[in-house]
């Protein structure tokens, strides 16, 4: 079955007519895992989509045809490797299957060397389509992490007036919320692995906003088997344990004073685990924004019955609820010294998988070469 676009990101040497001098299609693949492919214009082709790269910035314009081919990494692990001139830099995209369980990871290894004799900047690029959200250092569609990143990114485009910026999950109708409340608390994103769920609000420069979170524990039955740490720019950090708090299946909020402290016309929000919570996997409902100063009762907002004199309500892991960042470009300034080089390393889902969240994974480059090789040596000696 074709793979439906999703994500795709182009290769602008890939667009020239004729450009390519490759096979069809080069396998990326590891033993009892489905394999995914380097296409011969140079795209990672995978269930979701394909992904490619794009070079950026003064005299980047492609001077080389590009060349699809199988190699062999640390002469074991089987791999696909793109290679293209752009301007005065040579770059090689690499990949190869990394064997995270269940279903692989697979490993983009983009090598930039500069070939012309002259110090150069320029930007990697990666280029969303519709669809796709932005995290802090995830790419995401349908709650499916497709690619974790090495670092933030520089976003192109507007971010929108608020939404999530993390790599935690949403899960619709998680929780049982007792009758006479907001319809919100039915849903709830949740950190798994212990990722921070954060949220960003556009204020104005250095103002502010109430913000009440909204919780309810439908998990657990037993108080301090859930703790969070709430933060809220602008006021005291707050820990909460919404069972002991509340009690089981009873929705409840906190109340703080927030304020743009930064004066970046945001406002952040963050709830993480509590120091010592046996789960470590923080949850949230629900976030009201609400003019300053009103002194509302939480008791009466998470009712939903102050929701006309909210700045905005968010039923969080609801159906509108979303991203900061939709559809953007995502930038990787490099600067190359005269003959110098940089590798940078992405992670992309898989077919049947998805890629680790980086503040909730150990797994990195090296580490998943060194477990594909491991698997690889295996696999020959039987």
């Amino acid at each position: 079955m074709k793979p439906a676009p999703a994500v795709s990101l182009l290769l602008a040497s890939a667009l020239l007519a004729g450009a390519s001098l490759a096979q069809e299609r080069v396998a990326i693949e590891s033993p009892g895992l489905e394999p995914s492919a380097l296409d011969a214009a140079g795209a990672l082709v995978e269930d979701w989509g394909t992904l490619s790269l794009e070079l950026r910035g003064e005299g980047m314009e492609p001077r080389a045809r590009l060349e699809v081919a199988p190699t062999l990494l640390d002469g074991v692990i089987p791999a696909a490797r793109a290679s293209w001139q752009a301007g005065g830099v040579a770059l090689q995209a690499t990949v190869f299957r990394g064997p995270a369980w269940p279903a692989g990871v697979d490993v983009l290894m983009v090598r930039l060397e500069e070939t012309a004799g002259q110090e150069v900047s320029a930007v990697l690029a990666l280029v969303l389509s519709a669809g796709a959200s932005v995290g802090e250092r995830t790419v995401s569609l349908g709650g499916r992490t497709l690619i974790a990143l090495p670092d933030e990114p520089r976003v192109q485009g507007e971010p929108r007036d608020w939404g999530f910026v993390d790599e935690a999950t949403a899960l619709p109708g998680w929780a049982s919320p007792a009758s006479g409340f907001d319809p919100a608390f039915s849903n709830i994103r949740a950190g798994l692995g212990g990722v921070p769920i954060s949220y960003r609000f556009r204020v104005e420069p250095k103002g502010g906003a109430d913000v009440v979170l909204g919780f309810c524990e439908s998990h657990w039955s037993s108080p301090g088997s859930r703790s969070m740490t709430c933060k809220v720019e602008g006021a005291p950090h707050a820990q909460v344990d919404p069972l002991a708090l509340f009690g089981r299946h009873q929705p409840g909020g906190l109340l703080f004073a927030g304020e743009d402290d930064s004066g970046d016309g945001f406002l952040d929000v963050l709830v993480l685990p509590g120091p010592g919570s046996p789960d470590k996997n923080p949850i949230l409902n629900a976030i009201w924004l609400l003019p300053p100063g009103l002194e509302v009762d939480p008791a009466q907002v998470v009712k939903g019955t102050l929701n006309a004199l909210a700045l905005r309500r968010v039923d969080v892991g609801g159906e509108e609820d979303q991203a900061l960042h939709a559809c953007a470009d995502l930038e990787f300034p490099v600067t190359l010294k005269p003959g110098g080089s940089e590798e940078i390393a992405f992670l992309v889902a898989c077919p049947g998988g998805a890629a680790p969240a980086p503040s909730a994974s150990a797994w990195t480059a090296e580490s998943l070469r060194s477990a594909a090789r491991a698997v690889w040596e295996d696999w020959r000696r039987q």
